[in-house]
């Protein structure tokens, strides 16, 4: 096609890695069908790509994929300290540009017109603005089914009382452990298992207006795509239905993305997606060292946000587990932490590679959801470790709905750490939730090859939405 001809598809992501990357993979997959495709950063995300990787780092990373940066009002100097300063800002100060971004395109020579924004849920600023101009807007939920159903719950939970909770005390006195046997398609949930953000005793909890908020938009979208695939989460997709557009699921986007024909027009590897992190070179050939599913490999993500006493038990449990251990681990939170003999902490890696290798035998995790699919990838099992987020309530269908793990408990000491690993690592519960994900890892297979399920919703979103009325 001419590039006037082209459907162009703009992609909005939260400015935060774990949401960047099934962005630029699912740009990538739709770039490989023909599609032109824009990713807009904010400001203050842009320039810290900037400062990480070199001025060129946009146009090296991904030459196939278009880059707009939009005005956040927010600078290096003085960044947001808290997650509801750095929603608020981007709903107060992104709305407007976006707009005159969107008008901006529309009036290029020779570049085709925005056909649809795809947005990520925290951005509901880009949706709004999007209907305004007068171009669909698709919703791209890139946590789990599950996460997405509890934020859904939200509204529910203030209905029936349960949230705000009563007294200061909620997390040792009981009040997490409320059942909620009324939630769809999830059984045994309990609020603690529910996304963090409700965890509170605030009548006017900003960060509880701001997920409202986002989930009426995400309603109103034309439609809504899941980085999941169908068998994983079936009961949660199918419940979904009663309160959205149409769900289309099609992950693991990743394995669609590494089964992209080599060459076909798009001369970059799988990785462009922009990182602030360095990833670290020597894991790979210390792991190459180890007996095959003999290693421990933890990482909380890039965003991990642990007490320094919190990290001391993790390092005394480790040392004593047994294992060898590859721990990504921040600088910042690395400073003063005793490796022990077996141990390699490292400040970033590759982790899918990391979880294909067959010497990994468990990951000890955040539960985020970029991480689980990762891990069923790798037919890796799980030991959970959730901090905020959907975290919670993917940990739980871990344990209760995969069955491809076990939780830690938050306020575990070193002793307890030690234990578990040795359990997950050698035990009968290990060893059957290694088989377990064995099972998912073939069903995620199955379902991004051509004719699987995710395959062809795929296809559906593509025909049903992104084309329709081009």
């Amino acid at each position: 096609m001419g590039s006037e001809q082209k459907p162009h598809v703009v992609f909005v992501p939260f400015p935060a890695h774990g949401h960047v990357a099934p962005h630029t993979q699912l740009a990538r997959v739709l770039h490989a069908r023909g599609f032109r495709v824009t990713l807009v950063h904010t400001e203050l995300h842009h320039r810290r790509l900037l400062l990480a990787k070199g001025a060129d780092a946009s146009a090296a990373a991904a030459p196939w994929l278009g880059v707009e940066v939009i005005p956040d009002g927010l600078s290096l100097e003085s960044p947001p300290r808290t997650l509801e300063a750095h929603h608020d800002a981007l709903e107060q100060n992104c709305l407007e540009p976006f707009k005159e971004l969107l008008r901006a395109m529309a009036r290029r020579p020779g570049a085709p017109p925005v056909s649809c924004v795809v947005v990520d849920a925290p951005m509901s600023f880009a949706s709004m603005a999007a209907r305004d101009v007068g171009v669909p807007d698709v919703t791209f939920f890139t946590a789990s089914a599950a996460g997405l159903m509890g934020y859904m719950q939200f509204e529910e939970l203030v209905k029936r009382g349960l949230v705000p909770l009563k007294g200061a005390g909620y997390k040792t006195d009981g009040s997490l452990d409320a059942p909620l046997d009324w939630v769809p398609g999830m059984k045994g949930m309990r609020l603690r298992d529910m996304p963090t953000f409700c965890h509170t005793t605030d009548a006017d909890s900003a960060l509880m207006r701001i997920h409202l908020h986002q989930m009426r938009v995400v309603a109103g979208s034309k439609a809504v795509v899941i980085n999941t695939f169908h068998d994983m989460e079936k009961d949660v997709v199918d419940a979904l239905a009663a309160f959205l557009p149409p769900v289309y699921t099609i992950g693991p986007l990743s394995s669609i993305v590494s089964s992209l024909p080599a060459g076909g027009g798009d001369p970059s590897s799988s990785t462009d997606t922009p990182s602030l992190f360095q990833e670290d070179t020597e894991c790979m050939a210390w792991l190459d060292g180890k007996e095959a599913r003999s290693v421990v490999y933890v990482s909380y993500g890039s965003h991990a946000a642990a007490g320094a006493d919190k990290i001391k038990e993790f390092a005394s449990g480790l040392a004593r587990c047994g294992s060898p251990y590859l721990w990504v681990l921040r600088s910042d939170l690395a400073a003063g932490v005793e490796v022990g003999e077996n141990g390699l902490v490292v400040p970033w890696c590759a982790q899918e590679a990391v979880l294909a290798h067959p010497a990994v035998g468990l990951f000890v995790t955040h539960c985020g959801w970029n991480s689980i699919l990762e891990t069923v990838i790798g037919g890796v099992p799980v030991l959970g470790w959730p901090m905020v987020s959907e975290q919670t309530t993917n940990c739980r269908q871990v344990s209760t709905a995969w069955n491809i793990g076990a939780e830690l408990p938050q306020e575990a000491r070193g002793d307890e750490i030690a234990a578990l690993v040795r359990e997950m690592m050698a035990g009968r519960k290990g060893m059957e939730a290694r088989e377990k994900t064995l099972e998912w890892k073939r069903l995620a297979e199955d379902a991004t090859k051509e004719g699987g399920s995710s395959s062809a919703n795929l296809d559906r979103f593509v025909e049903d939405v992104l084309l329709k009325g081009l």
